[in-house]
């Protein structure tokens, strides 16, 4: 069906009604939105339920391949996770072209610790903490959870996190940062990363210390992969963020650190392709949906 069939459905994904627009959770406080930096962007916005079940709260990743989207495009997210019972913390990043691609690693490492922060400052415990991204915030999520060398470069405290949700993430930065664009001068507007050349084999060997994949299958020769748990859900046709590489990613993980580590919910049915994943997931009522019935009977036991 491919990339027509998403033109398609965008604008009946986005005006879908959402189950929590009708029936919002209890939710006294209005959201709190605190910047982290200079540009408009780098901020995050803070939900929290009145009835908190899990002490654990949710940073969380929006998508919008690295070009749109803010903190407050999560708000369907933020009302699901809340009538479960989980704070809820959206982190926004810059963006491309304006700003080239990794300022989004670097806001999303930044944004988190200052989000911890300031839960921590207002008595909310972040020992155990979700991280979880939808699309490129997918791809942030994977980068948080299992990049080793970022971790340690940015002092967060990967020993925290508790489980990794991903909704149609991308698995290999190439699939976002490279693929999409036919000439070397095309991928220069959105990256800027250093390259030992100008063929298409130099810009993917940069891409290569911020996909997911290699660095878990990197790690996995060391014994290094973190123990992070991870709940996978992507549609089989899903055109802009392969299905392929999501596998991949899995099958690096399950052989790093065991079978169980990795829940991957399939999305069989051809009509969840990215769009209709991405943005009308968190729009039905969890007990009417066996997908998001599914994540949060998983993420119960771990957070």
């Amino acid at each position: 069906m491919g990339y027509l069939y998403e033109i398609a459905t965008t604008a009946p994904a986005f005006g879908k009604p959402s189950h929590y627009d009708a029936h919002p959770p209890a939710r006294s406080k209005e959201p709190a939105v605190v910047p982290f930096g200079d540009d408009k962007q780098q901020h995050f916005v803070f939900w929290e339920p009145d009835e908190v079940a899990h002490d654990a709260p949710v940073l969380y990743f929006h998508g919008g391949g690295y070009v749109f989207g803010e903190a407050e495009s999560m708000k369907d997210a933020a009302n699901t996770y809340n009538s479960q019972g989980y704070r809820f913390c959206s982190v926004g990043f810059r963006e491309a072209p304006r700003h080239r691609f990794p300022a989004m690693v670097r806001d999303a490492f930044q944004g988190s610790l200052a989000a911890i922060k300031w839960m921590e400052g207002r008595g909310v415990s972040c020992e155990r903490i979700v991280v979880g991204g939808t699309c490129a915030g997918g791809h942030l999520a994977a980068l948080v959870c299992y990049a080793r060398w970022l971790q340690e470069a940015y002092r967060f405290p990967a020993e925290r996190i508790c489980a990794c949700v991903s909704i149609a993430g991308v698995a290999d930065a190439a699939d976002l940062l490279v693929k999409p664009f036919p000439t070397y001068g095309a991928w220069r507007t959105q990256v800027d990363l250093r390259t030992e050349g100008d063929t298409r084999g130099d810009v993917l060997k940069a891409v290569e210390r911020y996909s997911p994949i290699c660095l878990v299958e990197e790690e996995a020769e060391t014994c290094d992969v973190p123990r992070i748990p991870l709940f996978v859900v992507h549609g089989r046709e899903d055109t802009l963020s392969p299905y392929s590489s999501q596998v991949r990613l899995v099958e690096a993980l399950r052989h790093a650190n065991g079978e169980d580590s990795v829940e991957l919910l399939t999305l069989e049915d051809r009509h969840w392709q990215h769009m209709n994943t991405t943005v009308t997931m968190h729009k039905d009522a969890v007990e009417d949906s066996p997908v998001l019935s599914a994540l949060f009977a998983w993420l119960a036991e771990r957070a």
